[in-house]
């Protein structure tokens, strides 16, 4: 499992990659690394997520990667940062959006 210690990163560094078995798209989340840390931890214990299409990046406001979509986050509340990436990658249909509640979008 990828280690989400924040304590000794620099800005330039990703937290955490998911990239699925199959094709799609490349969405990179960025944001307070304290505040994600527990999104990636939630984020790690789906299941669904083996059957992700495309590549999932977390990482600071300053990460560089490749990637079709950037989504800035600056909420700190780590419920809503969740479920937004959730919604977004439904959206862009990386994953199943089954259960997952449409319109949550934090800024």
């Amino acid at each position: 499992m990828p280690d989400t210690d924040t304590s000794n990163l620099n800005e330039n560094d990703l937290i955490w990659q998911l990239t699925g078995a199959r094709a799609g798209p490349a969405v990179l989340v960025t944001g307070d690394l304290e505040a994600l840390a527990p999104v990636v931890e939630r984020l790690q214990m789906l299941p669904s997520l083996v059957y992700l299409r495309g590549a999932l990046m977390v990482g600071s406001p300053n990460a560089k990667a490749e990637a079709d979509e950037v989504l800035h986050l600056r909420t700190a509340d780590p419920a809503q940062l969740y479920w937004t990436i959730l919604n977004r990658i439904a959206e862009l249909g990386m994953i199943s959006g089954r259960g997952i509640p449409t319109g949550l979008l934090a800024a």
